[in-house]
């Protein structure tokens, strides 16, 4: 008798009826490679028997065995075939070098949980930003492509950020020391309104000292505002433009006779922006910390012929500030002003 083929495990019944009809099924078929120990097929039955499979089968390899898994079914109601092979090492691999040993019952099931959630994508494609996988985070910034369509100047960080969460899909999440903190009676300072909602509510966050952080729970896309301490990576105030700050902004490379005397950098700033015909989005944190205070601080340029973006430098230099091109989440430009440091 060819010892590969000696021996097959199959279970079905109990476990395969009690799957939810929305849950996908996943089907285990384990081959064993020469050398395997078939001693210890009952082991590896018993344990995958354990993790909510559908069916397990334990067989001989054949030839052209190897890891790998399919999908079947409706979009909503998947299906997925896994092949393993049970090495001569006494180890299961999986797709994508999955590699375990039978000790290794909880991170084994993690595994099925990854495909359960998030199909074949989660256990051949490696996490984007976040810990999402590529679709997820595509998914997450064409939602927050939407416009802010109100006036955002002048109004409470928590009503801005209300309104702009009612109109997305994707839930909200805060804690009491966020909601605390939208609570701030310092109302939004820059009008963001026509800007992308992903970029206009990072910029209200922000001077509260809160983020926005993509993540997914309970099988579902959700955001959640958090103390810019307690993360490691958050949703940023805009992104590097595509092309280059000329294609970006052309009008900041359009020349102008200038000259500036007594006014201050909040009135010039909104001067040039209307120039310029893009949204200015402050950082108010690098204002506090170098003590910039828009409406008292004083800028001068002599007279001169020059481009906007070259006046600008000079102007925001003085207040050891600069400008960057950043394009929202819809890629509209804006200049995102902040310190030097």
């Amino acid at each position: 008798m060819n010892r590969n083929r000696a021996i097959v495990f199959i279970l079905v019944g109990a476990l395969a009826t009690s799957l939810t009809a929305a849950e996908p099924r996943i089907d285990i078929e384990v081959c064993t490679e020469p050398g395997f120990a078939l001693t210890d097929a009952g082991k590896w039955n018993t344990m995958l028997g354990e993790l909510g499979l559908a069916s397990v089968r334990i067989r001989g390899a054949q030839p052209g065995d190897a890891p790998s898994i399919k999908r079947s079914g409706k979009d909503d109601s998947p299906s997925y075939h896994v092949v393993g092979m049970l090495t001569a090492d006494g180890k299961l691999n999986l797709p994508n070098r999955g590699r375990f040993a039978i000790s290794d019952k909880a991170r084994l099931a993690a595994w099925f949980d990854k495909l359960r959630a998030d199909g074949i994508e989660a256990i051949a494609v490696k996490p984007a930003a976040f810990g999402l996988l590529p679709s997820q985070l595509v998914e997450v910034h064409e939602t927050l492509k939407a416009p802010v369509t109100f006036s955002t100047k002048g109004q409470a960080p928590r009503d801005v950020s209300k309104k702009i969460a009612d109109t997305l899909p994707l839930k909200f999440i805060t804690d009491a020391a966020s909601q605390r903190a939208l609570g701030s009676p310092d109302p939004v300072a820059d009008e963001l309104q026509g800007l992308s909602s992903g970029t206009a509510i990072a910029a209200v966050l922000r001077p509260l000292g809160l983020v926005m952080v993509p993540e997914k729970a309970e099988g579902k896309l959700r955001l959640r505002i958090a103390d810019s301490r307690s993360v490691k990576e958050h949703w940023p105030v805009g992104w590097p433009p595509k092309a280059a700050a000329g294609e970006t902004v052309p009008e900041l490379f359009k020349f102008l006779n200038v000259e500036i005397t007594d006014f201050s950098l909040g009135e010039t700033l909104q001067a040039i922006g209307g120039r310029i015909k893009v949204p200015m989005v402050i950082d108010y944190n690098a204002l506090a910390r170098l003590e910039v205070d828009l409406a008292t601080t004083k800028v001068e340029l002599p007279k001169s012929n020059t481009f906007y973006a070259k006046a600008l430098d000079r102007i925001l230099f003085q207040a050891k500030l600069k400008y960057e091109v950043r394009t929202d989440e819809a890629d509209k430009p804006f200049l995102w002003i902040s310190g030097i440091k």
